[in-house]
C-alpha cells in the first residue's frame, strides 16, 4: 500500500510539472505570437507614416516651387507694366500645380531716407498641393516694390568711370551695382548727397590702374560744404569706413558701409522681335506709333499717312564707327501736328538693315518741342540732331543700343578726316543705353561716363547742356566700336550735365519708364491640411 501511495505521489508530481511547462510553452507561444503581430502592426504604421512623410516633403516642395514661380511670373510682368495674373498654374515634375494671388489692400507710395520715391503693393500667393496621401499648403505674403530709375542722375549696374577732362560738376544720386573709378583732368564738383555704390569707390583708372589727376570735391551731407577725396582718401585707405563718414557724412558710401545692390529695371528687350520666341518686342508690340526703316505703323500693323518729310532717310559719317551709316530722320515737329503722334506716349523705331558691320539708326531732328510726354524705344543707335525738348519741356525719354549727340550746327558735310565745330545745345531728355566698357582687368577706357552719350565735333570751348538721367544696364550690340579722343573723332565739350529734378515727381515721368521691381518677404507659411494617418 505504501509502495502505491508513493507511487501515485510520483504520478501526480510529474502530471504537474508537465501541467507547468505545458502552461509556460502556452505562455511563451502567445507572447512570441504577440510580438510578431506587434512587429507587423509597427512595421505597418512605420511604412505609412514614412510614405506620408515622403509625400508631405514632395508636396512642400511642389507647394514652394509653384509661388516662387508664380512671384517670378508677377515680377516679370509688372516690369513690363503688365497687370499680374491673379491666377494659374506653374508646371512642375510634369504636373501643372495651381496657385492665386491676391492684391492686400492698394498701393502706397513710401519715401526712402535718401528722397527715394517708390510704389508699394502688398499680395498674397498661395497654392495648394496633394501629393499621394498628404496636402501641404504655402501662403507667401510679399511686398512689390516699383523704383522709378529716373530717380536717379546716374545709375550704372556694373562699374562707373567718371573722368571728364574739362572742369564738370554732378547733381543727383549717383550709383554703381559695381565699383566707382572717379578723377578728372580739372575739377570734378559732386553737388549730390548720394555718390554710393556696392563695390569700391577708388581714386584710379580702372583701364590701367594708375593713379586718377584733378581736384574732386564731394558735398557734406547735410551741409553746404564740400570736402575732396584725394587719392589717399578713397576705399583702399586702411580706416575707409570711418573717414568716409567722418569726411562726407554719409554721402560717399561704398560696399564696405553695407551698401547693397539696386536692383536694374527688367525692361524686357529693346530687340524689335523676340531672339527665342520671334514674337515682337515689349516696345515694339505696345507703341502706338512703330516706324519701320522710313514706313509708320500703328500698333495694329496699319500703314499710316504723314505729311511730306515727317520721315526720310539720309546718310552722315560716323567717326567712332569708322563709316556711313545710314539713319531714319524723324522730324519731331511735324509729326506733333502730323495727328499720328502717339496716344499713350510710346514710339518704336528701327531699321532692318542695321547690324553690327553696319550700325543704321534713328534720328530725331526738329525736336525743340514734344506735343507730349514720350519715349522713343530702337533696337539701333539714336542719334539726336540740335536741340531737343527745350520749348515747354515734357518728360521725355529714350531706350535704346547708343546715344549719339549732333549740336545744332551739324549738316551731315562730315566726312573722314574732318572735325566741324559744334555749336552750344541742349537736350532735355532721360536716357537708358549701352556702352562699351573697360574691360575687367584693363584694357581699352570706355571712355566713361563722360562719354556715355556720343560725341562727333569738335566741342572745344563749347557747352553741352544736358538736364535728365543717365542709366546704363546693358552693352551696346550694334555700335560697338571703341571709344577714341581727337582725331576727326570729336573733342569734348564743356559739360553742363544735371539731373532733372521734375523727376522726382512719379507724376513727370516719361511714359514706360522702367521701374526697378523687387520683392519684400513680409511672411511665409507651411499650412499642413492632411494630418498623420
Amino acid at each position: 500500500m505504501r509502495r502505491l501511495i508513493e507511487s501515485m505521489r510520483h504520478v501526480r508530481t510529474d502530471w504537474r510539472a508537465s501541467g507547468t511547462i505545458l502552461v509556460l510553452t502556452m505562455i511563451i507561444s502567445l507572447i512570441i505570437v504577440l510580438t510578431l503581430a506587434a512587429a507587423v502592426s509597427t512595421a505597418t504604421t512605420t511604412g505609412k507614416n514614412t510614405q506620408w512623410e515622403l509625400d508631405r516633403t514632395a508636396a512642400l516642395s511642389f507647394a514652394e516651387g509653384t509661388t516662387e514661380a508664380a512671384q517670378k511670373r508677377m515680377l516679370e510682368d509688372v516690369a513690363n507694366f503688365i497687370p499680374p495674373t491673379l491666377s494659374g498654374t506653374v508646371a512642375l515634375g510634369g504636373y501643372d500645380h495651381p496657385f492665386t494671388i491676391v492684391p492686400v489692400g492698394v498701393a502706397v507710395n513710401r519715401t526712402t531716407p535718401d528722397g527715394i520715391v517708390m510704389a508699394v503693393q502688398t499680395y498674397q500667393i498661395n497654392s495648394t498641393i496633394t501629393y499621394g496621401t498628404a496636402t501641404q499648403s504655402v501662403r507667401r505674403i510679399v511686398d512689390l516694390t516699383m523704383t522709378p530709375i529716373f530717380q536717379y542722375m546716374i545709375f550704372f549696374n556694373d562699374d562707373l568711370e567718371i573722368l571728364p577732362g574739362p572742369n564738370m560738376t554732378l547733381s543727383g544720386r549717383i550709383h554703381a551695382n559695381g565699383s566707382i573709378y572717379v578723377g578728372t583732368g580739372g575739377k570734378l564738383t559732386v553737388d549730390t548727397e548720394y555718390f554710393r555704390c556696392t563695390g569700391d569707390i577708388l581714386r584710379k583708372r580702372k583701364n590701367d590702374n594708375s593713379e586718377a589727376t584733378g581736384t574732386v570735391e564731394i558735398k557734406v551731407a547735410g551741409t553746404t560744404s564740400y570736402a575732396a577725396m584725394s587719392n589717399n582718401d578713397d576705399s583702399e585707405n586702411p580706416d575707409w569706413i570711418n573717414m568716409a563718414l567722418t569726411t562726407w557724412n554719409g554721402t560717399v558710401q561704398s560696399g564696405a558701409h553695407g551698401v547693397r545692390e539696386v536692383a536694374a529695371p527688367n525692361i524686357g528687350t529693346i530687340k524689335a522681335f523676340d531672339p527665342v520666341t520671334g514674337a515682337k518686342g515689349y516696345y515694339h508690340q505696345n507703341a502706338d506709333l512703330v516706324i519701320v526703316d522710313n514706313k509708320p505703323f500703328d500698333r495694329a500693323g496699319n500703314p499710316l499717312s504723314l505729311p511730306p518729310n515727317t520721315i526720310t532717310e539720309k546718310s552722315m559719317y560716323d567717326a567712332r564707327e569708322g563709316k556711313i551709316v545710314k539713319v531714319t530722320e524723324i522730324n519731331m515737329g511735324l509729326l506733333n501736328t502730323s495727328g499720328a503722334f502717339p496716344s499713350n506716349g510710346l514710339i518704336y523705331a528701327y531699321r532692318t538693315d542695321a547690324t553690327a558691320t553696319s550700325p543704321n539708326g534713328i534720328r530725331l531732328a526738329n525736336a525743340k518741342e514734344i506735343v507730349r510726354p514720350m519715349t522713343m524705344v530702337s533696337e539701333d543707335p539714336v542719334y539726336f540732331k540740335g536741340d531737343f525738348n527745350t520749348v515747354n519741356k515734357k518728360g521725355t525719354a529714350v531706350i535704346c543700343d547708343a546715344v549719339n549727340l549732333l549740336s545744332n550746327a551739324w549738316n551731315d558735310t562730315k566726312s573722314a578726316g574732318q572735325l566741324p565745330k559744334a555749336s552750344t545745345t541742349q537736350w532735355n531728355v532721360a536716357i537708358v543705353t549701352g556702352n562699351v566698357p573697360t574691360p575687367d582687368g584693363g584694357g581699352a577706357y570706355s571712355g566713361g561716363f563722360e562719354n556715355f552719350p556720343r560725341f562727333h565735333e569738335n566741342w572745344t570751348g563749347v557747352t553741352a547742356k544736358i538736364r535728365g538721367a543717365f542709366i546704363n544696364i546693358f552693352q551696346s550690340e550694334f555700335a560697338k566700336s571703341k571709344w577714341i579722343y581727337g582725331g576727326d573723332k570729336y573733342t569734348a565739350p564743356n559739360r553742363d550735365w544735371q539731373y532733372d529734378p521734375a523727376l522726382n515727381d512719379p507724376n513727370n515721368m516719361p511714359p514706360f519708364t522702367p521701374n526697378a521691381v523687387y520683392f519684400q518677404r513680409v511672411l511665409w507659411d507651411d499650412l499642413l491640411v492632411t494630418p498623420l494617418p
